[in-house]
């Protein structure tokens, strides 16, 4: 994990940190490519750091990857305070 995925982490977690949130919202904050945020979503969900939804019936709140909704796990979290 590099820092742009503690970045990613850290906005998640500002966000919502207690439930699913739209991808968008938090790359509002984070300013990235949304190709490339999706794909280092999908790299932190392998890893366990991150969990996501994706949806058949893309909206406006959706990555171009589907990922509709995203949700930072416990492992996730501890990392954040690793980091600190």
């Amino acid at each position: 994990m590099d820092e742009i995925d503690a970045k990613i982490l850290a906005a998640i977690d500002t966000v919502s940190p207690k439930s699913f949130v739209s991808p968008v919202k938090v790359n509002e904050i984070l300013r990235l490519n949304e190709t490339e945020f999706g794909d280092r979503l999908k790299l932190l969900k392998k890893s366990g750091f991150v969990d996501y939804m994706t949806s058949e019936y893309p909206s406006s709140l959706t990555l171009p990857n589907s990922i509709s909704r995203v949700f930072i796990t416990e492992l996730g979290r501890q990392s954040l305070t690793k980091r600190r």
